[in-house]
Order: C-alpha cells, then sequence, then structure tokens
C-alpha cells in the first residue's frame, strides 16, 4: 500500500509541474507553443490514467484506465511531433501530414479505446507485490501496430529535426540538438520500461521532465545562445573595435576591428598595448581614470604612410548590483571624419579669403568712386549756396541729383554686402509716412518727366500721422520699387498709393502699392525676380540701366523688418508691387488728405550752428576735400587749419591743442588708423575727438573704427548737414552757439 502511495505523490507531482508549465507556455505566442501545451494536456492524461491504475481496486477499472494511457500516448506523439516539426520550421511538412496522420490516431484510439469489448490490444492480469496488488497487461499483435505507429512518428521527427540540424548555420544547431536530445531521452526512458517489464510506467514521469526541459530550452536556453552568438558575430561585423578585459586586467575579447587594425589578440592584447597605453595616459594627463581620448596611427600605404585617426573611449564594467567585473575599450574610426573636416576647413578658409578679397575690391571701389565724388558733390554744394543765377542752379541741381543717383549705385552694393554679412541694423525713429511718400515722390518726379510719364502718389488720410520705424530703409524700399516701375515703362504711368490697417491698438500695417503700366513680368520669371545680379528679358532690357540689385535689396529689408512683397503682372500689361510691413504707431492722429507738395519756401541754406572760438584740423591728401570741408563750414565761423598727410597733422598736433580733428583714412606714408595712434600717443591732443571722414563705408566700417579708439566716423561724400550735426555733437558745448 506504501508503494501505491509513494507512486501517486510522483504522479501528482508530474501533473502539478506539466500544469505549471502548461500556464507558462502561454507567454509562447508561437505555433510550435500551442502544439506544446496541447502535448502536455494529454501528458497529464496519461499521468491520470496511471493514478487510476495504481489505485484500481479490480481489473475492470485498471482495464478502462490503461486504454485512456494507451491512446492519451498516441496523442502526445502526434502534438509532440508537431511541435518538433513546428520548431524547426517544417511548417510545409506539416500542412501535408497533418489531416492524414489525425486519421491514423483516431482509428487507433477507436481501436485502443474499444479494447474491453474486442480484447484486440491487451488483457489485464493481477501482481501481487508483498501485501498489495498491481495490475499489469498481456500484449497481443494488434499492440504492436499502435506501438509502431507512435515508434514511426518518433523516427519521422527525428529525420526531420537531423535534416534541419544538417541543413542550418552553425549558430542554430543548437536549438535543433537541444530538441533532439530531450526527444530521445523520451525514446529511450520508454524503450527501459519495455524491455524490463517495470510494475508501473515510470516513464510518464519523464513526460514532465522533458516538458520542463522543452520549456526552459525554448524561452530561456536557446535564445540566450542565440543571442551570446548573434552579439558576437555583430560585434565582430562592427566598423569599431572593442576590447574587453576582467577585473584582474586580462583581455578576455578582441573582435574582429581591434583584430584587424591594431593587430590585438586575447592573448596579446594588455594595458600596455597600443592604443590603449596611449589612451590611460591621455586621460591621465587630464587627472581623468576613464573617458574619451583622441588617437592617431600611422598606416604605411606602400612606399608612405597615411595617418589613421580613432576616438577611444575607456569605461568600467558593471553587473547588475553596480559592482566592477572589468573594463572595455571602445575604439572609433575618425580618419574620415578629420579627413572631412580638413577639407571643409581649406574650403572654409577658401571663401574667406575670397570674402577679404571680395571686401578689399568693395573697399577700394568705394574708396576710389566716393573720393572724387565728395569733390564734385562738395564743390556742387558750393555753387548752390552762392549763386543766385537761375540756369546755374538748375546745372547743380541736375549735378546734384546726377550725383546721388551715382552714389545710389555704389549704396545698392554696399547694402547687399551688408544683407550678406547680416550687418544691417534697425534704428526705429518717429517719422510721418505721408513725408516718406512725399519724399519718393519728389526724388523720382523728374525721372518721370524725361520719359514723358505720368506720375502720381495718394496716400490715405487715415493713416496715423506719426509711426515708428526704421524711415531710411521704408524710403530705399519704395524708392527701390518706383525706380524699377519708372525704368521699365514705356508709356502710360507710374502710381505709388500708401494705405494702412489696424493690427491692434498700438500696431498698424502700413501697405504701399506701386503700379505701372509697364512691359509686365511673365509668370515663369517672377519666382527669380528678387535675385541678385539677375534680370529677367536681359535680352530685351540691355539698354536699361542698374545693377540688378534694387529688388534683391528690396526684399532683404522687407524681411528683415518681418513685412512681406508680392508682385502681380500682366505681360504687356503692367505690375503691381505691394509692400506690408507691420510698425507702432506714435500719434495716432489721422495725417489728413495727402498733398503732393509741401507749402514751404524755397529751401536756402543756413548754418545750423555758430562756433568762433572752435578750432578744427581736417586731414585729407587730397586737396580739393579740404576745400569742400572748409567751405561748408565756413558760415559756421569754425577756424579750420588743414593737413595734407599724417606727419603734418602730427606735427601739428605736438604744437598747438585742437577741439576735434577730421582725419581721413587711406593716406601715403602714414595712415588715417596710424596717424591717429601716434595723436594719441605724443602732443598736446590726446583727448581730443579724432572723427574718421573716410570713403570706406563697408559694413562694419564704423565698429571698427570706434573699436580703434576713434570717437565717430562720417563717409564719403560728406552731407553738409550729417557734418554739422557731427560737429555739435563733438566740440565742447561752451563753444557752440545753436
Amino acid at each position: 500500500m506504501a508503494s501505491k502511495i509513494i507512486y501517486v505523490l510522483v504522479y501528482s507531482l508530474a501533473i502539478a509541474d506539466m500544469i505549471v508549465i502548461s500556464r507558462a507556455l502561454k507567454r509562447v505566442d508561437k505555433y510550435y507553443g500551442r502544439l506544446l501545451r496541447k502535448a502536455l494536456w494529454y501528458g497529464m492524461a496519461a499521468i491520470f490514467a496511471n493514478i487510476m491504475i495504481a489505485l484500481a481496486v479490480n481489473a475492470v477499472v485498471a482495464e478502462i484506465a490503461y486504454c485512456i494511457y494507451f491512446a492519451s500516448i498516441n496523442w502526445i506523439m502526434m502534438y509532440l511531433t508537431g511541435f518538433c516539426l513546428s520548431y524547426t520550421e517544417h511548417d510545409r511538412s506539416i500542412r501535408i501530414l497533418k489531416i492524414p496522420v489525425i486519421l491514423i490516431m483516431a482509428i487507433d484510439t477507436a481501436t485502443i479505446l474499444a479494447n474491453p469489448i474486442t480484447k484486440m490490444h491487451f488483457i489485464i492480469f493481477e501482481n501481487p507485490v508483498q501485501d498489495t496488488v498491481f495490475y499489469q497487461t498481456t500484449i497481443f499483435p494488434a499492440y504492436y501496430v499502435h506501438l509502431t505507429i507512435d515508434y514511426i512518428a518518433v523516427l519521422v521527427t527525428i529525420f526531420f529535426i537531423v535534416y534541419r540540424i544538417i541543413k542550418s548555420y552553425d549558430i542554430y544547431r543548437m536549438k535543433y540538438v537541444l530538441i533532439l536530445g530531450v526527444l530521445l531521452l523520451v525514446v529511450i526512458l520508454n524503450i527501459i520500461y519495455m524491455a524490463f517489464s517495470l510494475l508501473l510506467d515510470a516513464s510518464v514521469v519523464f513526460y514532465a521532465v522533458a516538458a520542463t526541459l522543452i520549456y526552459f530550452s525554448i524561452t530561456r536556453f536557446v535564445p540566450q545562445k542565440l543571442m551570446t552568438g548573434t552579439i558576437s558575430m555583430a560585434v565582430d561585423d562592427m566598423n569599431e573595435g572593442l576590447i574587453l578585459f576582467d577585473v584582474s586586467n586580462q583581455c578576455i575579447f578582441a573582435n574582429a576591428f581591434s583584430k584587424r587594425r591594431f593587430a590585438l589578440s586575447e592573448k596579446t592584447a594588455t594595458f600596455e598595448s597600443e592604443p590603449m597605453a596611449s589612451t590611460i595616459r591621455s586621460l591621465s594627463s587630464r587627472n581623468q581614470q576613464y573617458g574619451k581620448s583622441s588617437y592617431t596611427k600611422l598606416q604605411e600605404a606602400g612606399r608612405e604612410f597615411r595617418e589613421e585617426h580613432y576616438q577611444i573611449r575607456y569605461n568600467l564594467l558593471k553587473d547588475r548590483k553596480n559592482r566592477p567585473i572589468g573594463s572595455y575599450f571602445l575604439i572609433e574610426d575618425d580618419t574620415e571624419e578629420v579627413s572631412y573636416l580638413k577639407q571643409i576647413n581649406a574650403a572654409k578658409n577658401e571663401a574667406d579669403e575670397a570674402n577679404r578679397a571680395k571686401s578689399d575690391f568693395l573697399a577700394n571701389m568705394s574708396h576710389e568712386i566716393r573720393t572724387p565724388l565728395n569733390a564734385v558733390l562738395g564743390m556742387n554744394e558750393m555753387i548752390l549756396r552762392k549763386t543766385d543765377d537761375p540756369a546755374l542752379l538748375e546745372y547743380a541741381v541736375n549735378i546734384r541729383n546726377s550725383g546721388k543717383m551715382l552714389l545710389n549705385l555704389i549704396n545698392d552694393i554696399l547694402d547687399f554686402s551688408r544683407i550678406e554679412a547680416r550687418k544691417m541694423e534697425l534704428i526705429p525713429v518717429e517719422y510721418a509716412p505721408h513725408n516718406c511718400l512725399r519724399e519718393c515722390f519728389e526724388r523720382f518726379e523728374r525721372m518721370a518727366e524725361e520719359k514723358d510719364l505720368t506720375f502720381t502718389a495718394d496716400g490715405a488720410g487715415d493713416i496715423p500721422s506719426k509711426l515708428v520705424g526704421d524711415e531710411r530703409y521704408i524710403i530705399q524700399i519704395l524708392s527701390n520699387i518706383i525706380s524699377n516701375a519708372i525704368k521699365y515703362t514705356r508709356t502710360g504711368g507710374v502710381t505709388v498709393k500708401m494705405c494702412c490697417t489696424p493690427v491692434d491698438r498700438e500696431h498698424v500695417k502700413l501697405i504701399a502699392t506701386v503700379s505701372d503700366t509697364g512691359i509686365g513680368i511673365d509668370q515663369k520669371d517672377i519666382p527669380c525676380l528678387f535675385d541678385a545680379f539677375q534680370r529677367v528679358n536681359e535680352k530685351e532690357n540691355a539698354t536699361i540701366q542698374g545693377t540688378g540689385l534694387g529688388l534683391a535689396i528690396t526684399k532683404k529689408l522687407v524681411e528683415i523688418m518681418n513685412g512681406t512683397i508680392k508682385v502681380d503682372s500682366t505681360i504687356g500689361k503692367g505690375s503691381t508691387f505691394t509692400v506690408s510691413i507691420e510698425q507702432k504707431v506714435a500719434d495716432p492722429a489721422p495725417s489728413g488728405p495727402f498733398e503732393l507738395r509741401e507749402h514751404k519756401e524755397k529751401e536756402t541754406y543756413r548754418e545750423s550752428f555758430r562756433a568762433p572760438d572752435a578750432r578744427i584740423l581736417v586731414v585729407d591728401d587730397v586737396s580739393v576735400n579740404l576745400i569742400v570741408i572748409s567751405e561748408l563750414l565756413s558760415k559756421t565761423e569754425v577756424k579750420v587749419e588743414k593737413a595734407t598727410g599724417g606727419d603734418e597733422a602730427i606735427d601739428l598736433c605736438r604744437n598747438r591743442k585742437y577741439d576735434l580733428i577730421l582725419l581721413d583714412h587711406r593716406m601715403p606714408n602714414k595712415d588715417g588708423v596710424e596717424t591717429f595712434a601716434e595723436i594719441r600717443a605724443e602732443g598736446l591732443n590726446t583727448e581730443t575727438p579724432v572723427i574718421m571722414l573716410t570713403a570706406n563705408a563697408l559694413s562694419g566700417a564704423k565698429d571698427q573704427y570706434r573699436s580703434l579708439g576713434l570717437s565717430d566716423y562720417l563717409s564719403k561724400p560728406v552731407d553738409s548737414a550729417e557734418l554739422e550735426e557731427m560737429l555739435i555733437k563733438h566740440l565742447p558745448k561752451e563753444k557752440v552757439i545753436r
């Protein structure tokens, strides 16, 4: 009786184990997982049948239990075979064999379950052992058919697994060999049971053992083995080096990259080998134990050597409990990046050199043109001031307008240079929108008359009388568009309109439209209309003057002020440019009706200040420029002394104290900067304000001169009003009479 209890307990533990494994297999979301679960269910049925046999009270109960047991073996073998075929990727074989195998197993199961009636497979007899009775079977030929079916299933499974082992890659063979081993274990246990005619089928206990082994194989051991093998292959395929050391600094792994580039291996790599030694020294020099370091290696390439550059990271390896278990070196090939960086730096240096050449060219061009233009416009200003002859006045006005047009062409190029260098600065001031419109009209009225075009301007009366914005740029934007419209209009006219729409209580959107009846623009040309140095219909418009920069500068200025510019045009009918710029309201009172011409007396020059006690020094190597400055300041009563070079100016400054010095930059022998340095270093004028009066109007010139210590900057051609404002600003206050 005790023996039966032991058998029942062992069987019960086996069932419990199989229940746990069956529940765990729910997480295996694969077809072979479902097949293995079904094999386990029938395995539990077989073990339960053995419990019935051990506890049977008569031969009838024992025979029914044996029938259940033998029938369960059929389905265990079928689903176990299905699992093995699915796990070894023989899905096509499963589809072919599924129906025939189910039919064979069903027929065999039916004959087994009918055994109590037919007695085809076995009969029951009692086998007394000590104080109890065990029921066993006497086998008939039909039962061997049943065994043959089961073992054929096993042999077919073994064949397919062996085939997969032979055909598979090395990395996957372990998973197939493991399943084959478990299958052979079950077969061997059954053979032992049959060979020794054991009292009770102990092999069913090993179903639980086999199930446990299979479960941990497919969910733990095999994936880890595959992962380890795959990672090893992936690490070898990396285009980076990896070298691992244990806690005793013994090399335990070096991937293919490390072996190929540095001739290292697990046997030869030490902390004294390269590149480890150089990396550790480099980190130590920076008081670092771990981190990243650069490493350069000379690699022989034929008769020459080429540099290979690497970034090497040295770090500590830790386990899950943050305990040190070793260290590693990760080696990244940086050669291409270093090469690209050198190419980029070379290209940058070339670009910088080209920019410097461009800046030098612009500086020279600006200086060479502005210097004579200063004399022309300065002398012309003297004519305008001193003559009352109407004919001479008309000639002088024409000279002034032509000079300003030439100056505008130069400024276009310099403005574009400033925009490219992103050095255009907005200077917000209060201004009257109607005045901007009126100034633009007056500037281009003569140009329109010369082409016999109508030219009209109109400003909405509800525009606020004062806005805040960069008045210079707004006038320049309108001027560029109007100038362009007049240039490309042969008949008809040009109309300029200005209005506004409210944005909020403090801001309005100032909108200006310039419409013409000119040649128009093809729709395909509009996208490139604002490109620098490009003109549409170049062949047809070859006689039209201009740099091709006006509209490019206009678009950039509009964008700087966060505005928009749009173009609507029809070939042969004309174009309309619409500019919209948000501005702050300074005075919301309406401007009222737009007057094309303000009611004012004829403009005559009147000095803005007098300073009879002030003495200034003007230094310029061009004598006509000295005459221009002297004449422009004649009515201010300022005492003007002149020097035609740096050395002469320095001698004068040693012997006399001046209230202000106007100094040209480009002069022979000593230039303006060198002259300024010597004046500051010695003499009586170390604290005298020095203003650089130069033809250099490039972007950043003002900041450059101020950084050298000069007090201020004026560009040529000299505007008399700006010149007087500069003197008022820097002359001693007690000597200036407003």
